[in-house]
């Protein structure tokens, strides 16, 4: 799919709230797709509008450091039966798998970024109980591409 918008400078946009329905890995880029979108702020050099709103069908793409997949590493948290909670590693694979089959829909919550590395917070949404499950991303990745072709004023912050 072409866009009309790609954007490299994440100062303007934000993930959050927003829900990965397919992903996929080729050539050193880890990419996600958005059907809802996700939010561009009105001081956006492309934003005519004066709120922040949602982009119409939308991807981001993380541009590996290494181009491998141990750039990134996925962690996700479950609470046993006694009531701990345990951190199990997930395979950047694992969790395309689990997202294109529908198995899963992952939701970004908050980004931390330090030089090359982010830090997602986010949450594995299915449809059974306890419904979510916390994971975190560690991606390194000097480059980040937001693509997308419209901004939609019927969806505001």
């Amino acid at each position: 799919m072409n866009f009309s918008h790609c954007d490299k400078d994440e100062t303007y946009l934000s993930l959050h709230d927003c829900v990965a329905g397919h992903a996929y890995f080729e050539n050193g880029t880890l990419v996600f797709a958005f059907e809802d979108g996700f939010w561009v702020s009105p001081d956006h050099p492309d934003s005519p509008l004066s709120k922040m709103v949602r982009t119409d069908a939308s991807r981001v793409e993380y541009i590996l450091e290494d181009g491998g997949d141990y750039d990134v590493t996925v962690y996700v948290f479950r609470r046993t039966c006694f009531r701990q909670t345990v951190r199990v590693e997930w395979s950047i694979q694992e969790l395309i798998q689990k997202i294109n089959t529908g198995t899963y829909q992952l939701e970004f919550l908050y980004q931390y970024r330090d030089w090359n590395t982010r830090i997602v917070e986010c949450e594995l949404k299915f449809d059974k109980k306890p419904y979510r499950q916390e994971c975190i991303m560690k991606i390194s990745a000097p480059e980040v591409r937001y693509h997308w072709n419209r901004l939609r004023e019927d969806c505001p912050w």
